[in-house]
């Protein structure tokens, strides 16, 4: 516990310094950006590794930019609390809007395949199409002198629907989730 507490202390910290020292300005907007997520793989029961891909599409050279999100969803073979054991690979789309500096709202569907091994309440196991959407806002924080490169942490907090999820009888869980994530990424 208190290897965590330190951790987002220093977290914390160097966030407050990277807004302060490089000002959010996206007046020039970098057009790629890749990123993955820091926090969610090592979440118990939820183990889910997101890559991305980001292409500015809308309001280049503005300072409110939009952002096509593309990437896979991974979930490979992790305890769950409605099957024994879940595995689901998909691909994602979203759209990402910026605000206000580093503010943004984002929206996307994962697309794919989930499998479901012994459900809890059944002992089937399942395996079909699944389809998730997600909602999100977050701030981006930019840790690069220049506009155009470099390193940035986004932190999002935000929701997770299945909107097709058969991996069985649920026994009353739900099949939204509160989701928070920490991208760790790179324009250019």
């Amino acid at each position: 516990m208190k290897s965590l507490t330190n951790f987002i202390m220093i977290l914390t910290i160097v966030l407050a310094a990277s807004n302060h020292v490089f000002a959010q300005d996206n007046a020039v907007t970098p057009k790629w950006g890749v990123e993955a997520d820091l926090l969610v793989p090592f979440v118990p029961t939820a183990h889910i590794i997101t890559i991305r891909a980001s292409r500015t599409i809308a309001g280049y050279g503005t300072d409110k930019p939009g952002d096509l999100v593309i990437g896979a969803y991974l979930r490979p073979n992790v305890k769950h609390d409605v099957v024994e054991e879940i595995d689901e690979y998909l691909f994602t789309v979203g759209y990402r809007q910026y605000l206000w500096k580093g503010f943004h709202l984002e929206g996307q569907t994962d697309w794919g395949y989930a499998w479901g091994t012994k459900n809890k309440i059944d002992g089937k196991d399942y395996n079909n199409f699944a389809m998730l959407v997600e909602g999100h806002a977050g701030y981006r924080f930019r840790f690069s002198p220049t506009k155009t490169k470099g390193f940035y942490l986004n932190p999002q907090v935000g929701i997770i629907h299945g909107l097709i999820t058969d991996i069985g009888p649920r026994g009353g869980n739900s099949d939204t989730f509160l989701s928070a994530k920490i991208n760790l990424g790179y324009t250019f």
